[in-house]
């Protein structure tokens, strides 16, 4: 009787410890992804304006590291991609609609389209591209934007202006992905204001 009752015990010890092990090797439940957009400008500075030239913006060219369904970090030469905080949509597309947002908001008179245009392109008084190098938080705890851009005649090919901006906005600390993807708006607002003069005094 004391021989059974010892094997019983063991028995379920032993069950009781596969169950463990089991448990243990269950896969673990994942965060869920969140996703995130680029804003543009909350003032319209060109509310009641009568449209005089229609711009045309993009492309906008981005590095091929940027192109990721994840946000993207730096620190130092290494890349790191969120798992878990993605892109709504494409980066690019996403920074050529906020670019073309801004630029409404900001030449009064100007109407926006974004590449690719529903229009031909002897229809556009003016052709705007975008070449981002850099666009990401580094370790620093600051947003870079490294850019430049050409401005062109609707039909011709010839570059009517361009230039170049490097801008950095401060990330605050402990905030994940939702202040970074705020001071890449607030970078891209930047720049935006940057064309925005250079054009307004063309």
């Amino acid at each position: 009787m004391s021989d059974r009752g010892g094997r019983s015990r063991a028995a379920l010890t032993l069950v009781a410890a596969l169950a463990i092990v089991g448990a243990c090797r269950l896969p673990r439940e994942s965060p869920p992804s969140r996703y995130w957009m680029l804003t543009p400008l909350d003032v319209d500075v060109s509310a009641g304006a009568h449209a005089e030239r229609t711009l045309g913006v993009g492309p906008t060219e981005l590095p091929s590291y940027l192109d990721r369904a994840g946000v993207v970090t730096r620190s130092g030469a290494r890349l790191d991609v969120a798992p878990y905080d993605l892109w709504g949509q494409p980066l690019a597309e996403t920074v050529t609609q906020v670019l073309g947002t801004n630029l409404e908001r900001l030449l009064p008179g100007t109407t926006v389209e974004l590449f690719p245009w529903k229009v031909a392109t002897r229809d556009l008084d003016r052709r705007l591209a975008i070449q981002v190098e850099r666009f990401e938080a580094d370790a620093d705890g600051a947003v870079h934007l490294d850019a430049s851009w050409d401005l062109r005649s609707g039909a011709a090919a010839q570059v009517l202006s361009s230039g170049r901006a490097s801008i950095r906005e401060t990330v605050p600390e402990g905030g994940g992905a939702e202040p970074v993807v705020a001071a890449m708006s607030r970078a891209l607002a930047q720049l935006s204001r940057e064309i925005a003069s250079q054009m307004a005094a063309k």
